[in-house]
């Protein structure tokens, strides 16, 4: 039989491995598939959740996006000029309107982007150097 002292001390090993590399930052974490509505992504003490609100609506794509954090300021970062929406042709497009809510260290952000090409069965909303980290990707089925 196994050691119990010793499977339990592998355990909290293997654990504390998991949850200080989750704290490092860059831990990526995106939801079952590119058809689910919402995906998130933490890194460098930021945790941002982008939801795909209007699929199937005919119009251009709008996106609904939350910043969390306890340690960065996030009022000094202007998604209008920071995300754009890559198509899977690679053409890319910018936002068409942004609107605000919130301050500090919570925020809510919708994000409308231009239709692309009836052609373009994905796109990935991509936003831009916050909090460190250069590209964040979020992907969906049109």
């Amino acid at each position: 039989m196994p050691n119990s002292a010793a499977t339990k001390g592998t355990f909290f090993v293997y654990s504390t491995l998991l949850i200080t590399a989750m704290l490092a930052g860059g831990c990526q974490s995106r939801a079952a598939g590119p058809t689910d509505p919402s995906q998130t992504h933490t890194g460098g003490g930021v945790t941002i959740k982008a939801t795909y609100i209007n699929p199937g609506s005919g119009e251009g794509p709008r996106f609904l996006v939350t910043l969390e954090t306890h340690s960065v300021d996030l009022d000094g970062y202007d998604l209008k000029n920071l995300s754009v929406l890559r198509d899977e042709t690679g053409k890319t497009f910018l936002p068409t309107a942004v609107e605000n809510e919130g301050a500090g260290h919570h925020r809510r952000v919708t994000i409308r982007f231009p239709k692309p090409a009836a052609s373009a069965g994905s796109a990935d909303l991509v936003i831009l150097n916050v909090a460190g980290v250069a590209e964040r990707v979020f992907h969906w089925d049109l």
